[in-house]
């Protein structure tokens, strides 16, 4: 397994696999992260339905 270190920051987004992560707070060492799944449907203001997977990352 490899190991990857990143630099972040409240508000950044990592996607892993169809997971997205948000960084949501940073306590000392300690990072909480909101997890989103990939399968949530989207249902846009003109009615297009769309998966969040689908959609480019941010």
């Amino acid at each position: 397994m490899q190991a990857h270190e990143l630099e972040l920051m409240i508000g950044d987004t990592v996607w892993i696999g169809d997971r997205e992560l948000t960084v949501i707070d940073i306590d000392g060492g300690e990072v909480t992260f909101r997890v989103d799944s990939g399968d949530e449907e989207l249902i846009f203001s003109d009615g297009r339905i769309s998966r969040a997977r689908d959609l480019p990352p941010r």
